[in-house]
This record gives C-alpha cells, structure tokens and sequence, in this order.
C-alpha cells in the first residue's frame, strides 16, 4: 500500500455536486453510461465504438483507443502508462507535510500533465475540464468516489492487491491500451539491467541480506512484502527481512537490531540528518552501520510502482550493492 495518508472526503460543495447531476443525467443520455450494483458487481458502458475489459468492479466499455487519459495515481498508474509510451492529459499525486510526491518519476517525466490535485482527493473540477474519455483509479484510495469519476467519463477500478507486482500491474494497464508487446519489451530490459547487476555483485546475492526501513512521523516502519522495493530485491536473488502481507508495521528502536542486515536502506521522510540516525546508540550498534553498510535513500524513487521509478531504484542498487574490483 502507498506509504501516504489516506484522506477521503465524503462530500464536495453544493455547486459541484449540482454539476455532477446535471452530468450523470446527460451521460446517461447521450453515452448510455449504466451502473447497476443492484443486481450485479458488473459495470457496463454502451458507447459508440467501445470495447470490453475487466476491471475490479467487473466489465466495462471503454473507447477503442482513448485519447484523454487521467491518471489517479502517480506510481500505479502514470509511471507504467508512460513507460508504454501512454500519456496521460492529467494526473493526481500524493501529498506529505505540504510536498508532493511523484512516486519514482521527476518533473521532466511529466512535463506537459496537467495536475488534477492529491492523489486521494482529486479535484472533481479539474477533472471535468479535462474532458477525459477514460479515467484510472485505484481502489484503495478511490473506491468511495468510483460513481462520481464514472459520472464523468468512464473509469477503470484496479484491484490493487491482484496487481502488487509492478510487472503485473505493468501488464494488467497493457492489455487495457493494446500494449503487451510493448509492456514485454519494458521488462526485458528491466531483466537484462538485473542480470548486468547480478554479474557485477562480488558475492553471491543468495548470501546477501538487506533490509529496507521506512522513517516517518518520528517512527520506524517495517516495509511489507507488498513493498515494490522487495520484489527488486527477489529477482535480484538477495534475502531480505520482511513482514508479510500488506502494510507496514511499526517497529521499536529497542527491536531494531531484528532487522539488522548486511545492508540496510533507510527511507526518511523526514529528511534529517544522518548524524540523527548514527548517534543513537541502538542504531549505531548495528552491524550494517558498524561496517559502514548504512544508505539512505531518497523516499520519493524507493516507493516506485512502474518501470521508470524501479529503474531509477535499481540505478541507486549499482551504485549501493557491492561489485567486484
């Protein structure tokens, strides 16, 4: 699960709510938009020109070939819509103390995408001036809203917990553009930058450990078996120190030495000083800071879910893992 808060208003303002009716009324009419959750999880769309896919809710009619994509999220759903060579007219991002968040992409990768607002509360306004003909969510931060975004164009609800894996997740978004020979050739370089890296290692990656932590609101988290960060790290071959599941678990400095390590990444959202880190006693009692082993690394790129942001992982792992003289 995405590392920010997630914060779902119930309700927007009068005036907004009154052009979503005027909205669903008028779709009806002219797409013939139907949602019927009465009878059926399944959701279809009769417009002109249309085709079938399969999404969390069950069918749904999308355009052939949209062209005016809005993305709800950054790491999910832009990042691997870009890789694929997919761009999106608009895009949500998360939002921590104030900052955005662009989830293993830079600004020069979205360039030219329109900002539509947090990722878990996106702006319905913006969204509507887009004119969007297809819009991606995600359902665990967008389910509460799925009628009003399907109100404005048709949208597609992804099952975050069947596509866990950004390869899978990558592939799932492939099939929906018609995009699969192009989403196999995006992970057969990923592959081929693994392999490289596996050649360069002076030491077998089975007998590596590593550990990832998260550092936010003052405490260290866990990362999960979900993590993006640990599927790297499995094709790689390295043996990593995970919860399993979904979602990150607090942990204490008194048990901190439990995920001690090889080498430990830590990712600080709170951007402080390595000193803060290194002077703790328990921290500082750690193998992997004692053999210098310790590196920290930037949140934003670690918590990547699409190909352009695990590259960029991996570009920190050759420069972080150990490789032969």
């Amino acid at each position: 699960m995405p590392m920010m808060p997630n914060i779902m208003r119930n309700s927007i303002n009068r005036w907004t709510s009154s052009i979503f009716l005027v909205l669903i009324s008028s779709l009806l009419t002219i797409a013939c938009h139907s949602l019927d959750t009465q009878s059926s999880d399944t959701l279809t769309a009769s417009i002109s020109d249309c085709r079938e896919v399969q999404h969390k809710l069950g069918t749904i009619c999308i355009p052939t070939e949209p062209e005016r994509i809005v993305a709800l999220d950054p790491r999910h759903l832009a990042d691997p819509l870009l890789a694929l060579g997919v761009k999106p007219v608009g895009m949500a991002v998360p939002i921590y103390q104030g900052n955005e968040g662009l989830l293993g992409l830079t600004p020069e990768h979205i360039e030219g995408i329109e900002n539509i607002g947090d990722a878990y509360q996106p702006s319905m306004e913006k969204i509507l001036g887009l004119d969007p003909d297809l819009i991606l969510a995600m359902d665990f931060a967008h389910d509460q809203v799925y009628e009003q975004l399907s109100a404005i164009a048709p949208t597609i609800l992804i099952d975050y917990e069947s596509n866990s894996s950004f390869k899978q997740n990558l592939r799932y978004l492939a099939q929906i553009f018609n995009k699969d020979a192009e989403a196999e050739n995006v992970i057969s370089q990923y592959q081929n930058r693994i392999d490289e890296l596996k050649s360069q290692l002076d030491v077998d990656p089975k007998e590596m450990e590593v550990t990832v932590l998260i550092h936010v609101g003052g405490q260290f988290l866990v990362t999960s078996s979900y993590h993006t960060t640990h599927e790297v790290f499995s094709d790689i071959g390295l043996i990593n120190k995970i919860l399993p599941g979904r979602g990150e678990n607090t942990i204490s400095l008194e048990v901190i030495e439990q995920y001690d390590a090889d080498i430990l990444f830590i990712m600080d959202y709170e951007q402080e000083e390595e000193s803060f880190f290194l002077e703790n006693p328990l921290i500082a009692a750690l193998e992997a800071v004692k053999n210098d082993r310790v590196y920290f690394v930037d949140p934003d790129k670690w918590s990547a879910h699409g190909p352009i942001g695990v590259n960029r992982m991996l570009d920190d792992l050759f420069t972080y893992l150990p490789k032969k003289s």
